[in-house]
């Protein structure tokens, strides 16, 4: 089960649309290139280079719907005290002292908006989830111990 807040669920379905669209103008090109020379398929690198490229694009496809069919759409943010998808957390890294701000989106973060937003897939996330205010997260991260510890979530 993937998880999407609705800004990226629409922004996922608009790249499927873009993305169909891509598949049927490489069609058109490729039967363009067939008009155009004597050759269908052999010796044709315009014909050839658009049976790889509508091979990329609809393996890209096949994913992004895969996904999208297994995607529960989070209309708002949940409820609570806790640092989960759609909530804007503020860290402490406990090595640096540095403060982070960052909003945890979606599976795929595709919507444009302010700010640092990571996926909740993402391993500084993961160690974020199910966390509360003064809770102090630690986790490997890039062969790294990181400590954070939580000091806001909105």
């Amino acid at each position: 089960m993937y998880y999407f807040l609705k800004k990226d669920f629409d922004a996922l379905n608009t790249e499927i649309e873009k993305i169909a669209d891509r598949i049927k103008e490489i069609g058109h090109e490729m039967g363009k290139s067939c008009q155009d020379g004597a050759e269908t398929f052999h010796d044709n690198f315009a014909y050839e280079d658009g049976e790889r490229q509508q091979y990329m694009w609809s393996t890209k496809l096949r994913e992004l719907i895969r996904i999208r069919n297994q995607t529960r759409v989070l209309l708002e943010p949940p409820k609570g005290d806790t640092a989960t998808i759609g909530r804007t957390i503020t860290v402490e890294d406990e090595n640096t002292g540095g403060t982070l701000v960052m909003k945890i989106g979606s599976y795929m973060v595709l919507a444009n908006e302010e700010g640092e937003v990571i996926s909740y897939n993402a391993p500084l996330a993961r160690m974020l989830v199910g966390g509360r205010v003064g809770d102090i997260r630690e986790s490997v991260i890039a062969g790294k111990k990181k400590s954070f510890c939580i000091l806001k979530i909105e």
